[in-house]
């Protein structure tokens, strides 16, 4: 990929998160048109693919939590690692797998270890099969995360990441508030992501085009992009090839046997 030149705002760091975008954005009447959409043709106008799949553990909406237990069912994993667990109802206990371990630092979250994932990483000797990185949603925090879980990741284990593909500035914003209130948010994540893509040919990335972009990262190999700096317009411009973005049936297709070391 060619660096394209830079101009505008980069809105995600200028502190301008656009409020008559998210009023919009926001709004009961669009929240209604993207429910309509949904029904019509199973993909949310926002966060992608809402569809019905036959997952290994049987058929369900995809999403972020379906992508994880199919991948735990498919390579028979045994140990999981969720860093950012917020509520443990929120997808922590829908996750089928024998060990479970939960990283936080909000005392609410009623993580297993309630420190940030840094501090974790820090003392940790366990090996995981499976991470799942949904925890502070910077770029360069997620970069430490995705280069910490691959130390404490087992041979044939599988990175999962959340909200990978923002679909507009706005929801790819550095902070969550808005005037006091809490907008749908991707955070920079996605950056920590393409500086894997731009920098770890030993890796194998892509991005499933559902739940507001559900990454996978494991050993192997890409060709690497060529993006130092990496920008929301580069995304917007060719996120394909940014985030290696494939549908829920490709998905399925390329991991429907055990990820081979």
């Amino acid at each position: 990929m060619s660096r394209r030149k830079e101009t505008g705002v980069d809105w995600e760091n200028s502190g301008k998160p656009g409020k008559a975008l998210w009023r919009v954005l926001e709004s009961a009447p669009l929240k209604g048109l993207r429910a309509a959409w949904r029904k019509t043709t199973g993909r949310d106008p926002l966060s992608g693919d809402n569809r019905a799949y036959d997952f290994a553990q049987g058929r369900h909406r995809a999403s972020r939590i379906q992508i994880v237990n199919h991948l735990i069912q498919v390579n028979g994993y045994t140990t999981y690692l969720e860093i950012g667990v917020r509520r443990t109802g929120a997808m922590f206990e829908n996750i089928t797998v024998a060990s479970r371990t939960g990283v936080d630092p909000d005392p609410n979250a009623e993580a297993d270890h309630v420190m940030t994932s840094d501090a974790f990483f820090a003392d940790n000797t366990q090996r995981f099969d499976i991470v799942f990185i949904d925890g502070n949603h910077t770029g360069d925090q997620v970069k430490k995360d995705i280069e910490n879980s691959l130390e404490a990741l087992s041979p044939n284990g599988v990175i999962v990441l959340h909200d990978m593909n923002p679909p507009s500035m706005f929801h790819a914003r550095e902070t969550f508030e808005v005037d006091g209130r809490f907008p749908s948010w991707n955070g920079s994540s996605w950056k920590g992501f393409a500086w894997a893509r731009a920098h770890r040919s030993d890796l194998t990335m892509a991005v499933v085009d559902t739940d507001w972009g559900v990454g996978i990262i494991h050993r192997g190999a890409q060709d690497t992009i060529d993006l130092d700096v990496p920008r929301y317009e580069d995304l917007a411009a060719d996120r394909k090839t940014v985030l290696n973005l494939i549908t829920v049936r490709a998905f399925l297709d390329r991991y429907a046997t055990p990820i081979a070391e």
